[in-house]
């Protein structure tokens, strides 16, 4: 006698059948969804098998694909539904929907308590914007040629070096007129003080960058894992900075001052599940 299990597992598999059948290469332009794509098991189906062409997803076994058609599902549905909210944010749809939200952020998102001693520290001295009263009402560090392009962090808990890493490499351009990609594997290997890929500061590699410099990325290349610390083996240009500051806190005026004349490096908790789909908007 066949199981509740059997029976879905033998309506997936007939269904998948039809829908790789159908399949053509145009159907990896998918980048979302539609409101058709939740009107039948079936829509979903072929919408999940599109998804899997177009992010190389294979697994294991039908067990498993039926499992993560299941968590694809209900992501779906949650984006949907965040979506009809009306927010001045949007999700959809990307490589992570096959994942629960637990997994998601154990091997995505840091999970170090915050130590306070390093992070919230007072800075010596005064905040060097504070006498600014000139500052547009808009800028965008992009359109001056102060940003790289954008990077992957991978399943890796290292977005404190990403951070520190594109603020440094700001503030290099806009000193020296060169924007040079640098390297976070230099700050996940050698900045001890933080925790490597379960999380780390922007304070502590800050410093590491005053004391020690950090070469290019394509002389430190990153390895989506901590590994040990290479940087004296390495050769080549080396990017230093002579000093960092802390913004006010709550003080969206001082924020505004920096950000008019530098980029500046931001922690976001991003533990909430809307940062699992995020797409645009604020």
């Amino acid at each position: 006698m066949a199981t509740p299990f059997s029976i879905s597992k033998l309506i997936f598999v007939a269904t998948c059948l039809i829908v790789r059948a159908g399949l053509s290469f145009a159907d990896f332009s998918i980048v979302g969804y539609s409101q058709d794509d939740l009107t039948s098991i079936e829509k979903s189906i072929r919408l999940f098998e599109s998804w899997m062409l177009k992010h190389d997803k294979v697994y294991k076994s039908m067990e498993e694909k039926i499992n993560r058609f299941e968590i694809f599902k209900d992501n779906l549905m949650y984006i949907d539904e965040t979506n009809k909210k009306n927010n001045s944010y949007w999700l959809g749809l990307n490589e992570f929907a096959d994942l629960t939200h637990d997994e998601f952020k154990k091997k995505y998102v840091g999970s170090i308590p915050e130590d306070y001693t390093i992070i919230e520290q007072s800075d010596d001295g005064e905040f060097p914007y504070k006498h600014v009263v000139d500052y547009p009402e808009s800028v965008d560090w992009r359109q001056k040629g102060a940003v790289t392009p954008v990077k992957d962090q991978n399943p890796c808990g290292s977005c404190w070096a990403f951070s520190t890493v594109a603020t440094v490499e700001g503030i290099n351009k806009i000193v020296t007129g060169k924007l040079i990609s640098l390297s976070e594997q230099e700050l996940l290997d050698c900045d001890r003080r933080s925790h490597g890929c379960d999380g780390g500061y922007q304070r502590t590699s800050l410093q590491y960058v005053v004391d020690n410099g950090v070469h290019t990325e394509y002389e430190y290349q990153y390895e989506k894992k901590q590994g040990n610390c290479r940087a004296k083996n390495k050769k080549g240009l080396k990017v230093y900075i002579n000093g960092y500051k802390g913004v006010p806190p709550n003080d969206e005026i001082s924020l505004i001052k920096v950000i008019a004349n530098q980029p500046v490096s931001v922690l976001v908790d991003s533990s909430e599940r809307a940062f699992h789909f995020y797409r645009g908007g604020i």
